[in-house]
C-alpha cells in the first residue's frame, strides 16, 4: 500500500470526482450500451453491471484513501462480490423474467446504481478503528 499522504488525498479526490461523473453521466451510460448492443435487455444488463462495478470500485478507492489498510480494501472487495451475488443477480433475474415493478425492485435498483453497501462500510470501519484504539 502507498505510504505518501498526498497520494492518498489524490486517490480520494479522484474517486469522489469519479463518483460525481458517474452520477452525471448515468443516462449517457445507458444510451452508450443501447447503441453498442442491439438487444435492449443486454444493453440494460451491461449498463447496470458497469455502473455497479465502477461505483463500487470508486468507493473501494475512497475506503483505501480514508483508512490506508489493506484488510479493509480486501473486505470491501468481498462485500462487492456479495453484492454481485445477492443483489445484482436477483435484480437482473427479476427484471428479465417477471413483470413485477414494486417497491422491492425499486430498493434493489437503488442498491445497484448507488454504492450504498460501500458507504455503509465507512462508519463500520470508523467504529472498528475506535474499538481498536480503545483496546490499545
Amino acid at each position: 500500500m502507498l505510504k505518501n499522504k498526498s497520494i492518498h488525498w489524490g486517490v480520494l479526490i479522484i474517486a469522489i470526482i469519479g463518483l460525481m461523473i458517474m452520477y452525471l453521466v448515468q443516462r449517457n451510460i445507458q444510451a452508450f450500451f443501447n447503441s453498442l448492443l442491439s438487444d435492449s435487455y443486454y444493453a440494460f444488463v451491461a449498463a447496470r453491471i458497469f455502473r455497479f462495478l465502477i461505483n463500487d470500485l470508486l468507493m473501494i478507492a475512497v475506503i483505501y484513501a480514508l483508512f490506508k489498510k489493506r484488510k479493509y480494501v480486501v473486505f470491501a472487495f468481498y462485500v462487492q462480490l456479495a453484492g454481485i451475488i445477492f443483489i445484482l443477480t436477483p435484480y437482473l433475474i427479476i427484471k428479465s423474467y417477471t413483470s413485477y415493478n414494486g417497491p422491492l425492485l425499486s430498493y434493489l435498483h437503488r442498491l445497484i446504481v448507488n454504492p450504498l453497501l460501500m458507504l455503509l462500510l465507512i462508519p463500520a470501519f470508523l467504529y472498528q478503528e475506535k474499538i481498536n484504539q480503545s483496546k490499545s
